[in-house]
């Protein structure tokens, strides 16, 4: 598969809102975007993507995404996301579950879902 599901670009786009100053130059490398790789690990999924080489890099951290959450249909807790950044650009999106039910059996292309942020409480 070499385009993003529903879920993929919803949370990247909720993402990509939690640091507005990187939003539009972000939503330009997603468009030039494509999947090189996806896995399903049994507790979430690892999506790794390549951007066009022309692409304008971001100055950003490394790691994106501690606000960003999705309702999944089929699990009881959801997922959390998080966005690795190579060299400014995106580079590879990890959806996590939050319970220890499997996500093998998960059609990742066709869940329910919705997207929601709230930011994550650190202890300490």
């Amino acid at each position: 598969m070499t385009t993003l599901t529903d879920l993929e670009v919803a949370a990247l786009r909720a993402i990509f809102l939690e640091t507005p100053e990187l939003a539009l130059a972000l939503e330009r490398q997603l468009e030039t975007l494509a999947v090189i790789k996806r896995e399903n690990s049994g507790h979430g999924f690892f999506t790794t993507m390549r951007v066009a080489d022309n692409a304008l890099a971001v100055d950003s951290p490394s790691v994106l995404g501690l606000a960003t959450h999705a309702s999944i249909g089929g699990l009881e807790h959801g997922f959390g996301f998080i966005l690795f950044m190579r060299g400014g650009k995106l580079h590879m999106l990890e959806g996590f579950a939050y319970s220890p039910e499997s996500t093998h059996e998960l059609d990742l292309a066709a869940l329910q879902f919705e997207i929601y942020n709230q930011p994550v409480q650190r202890l300490g």
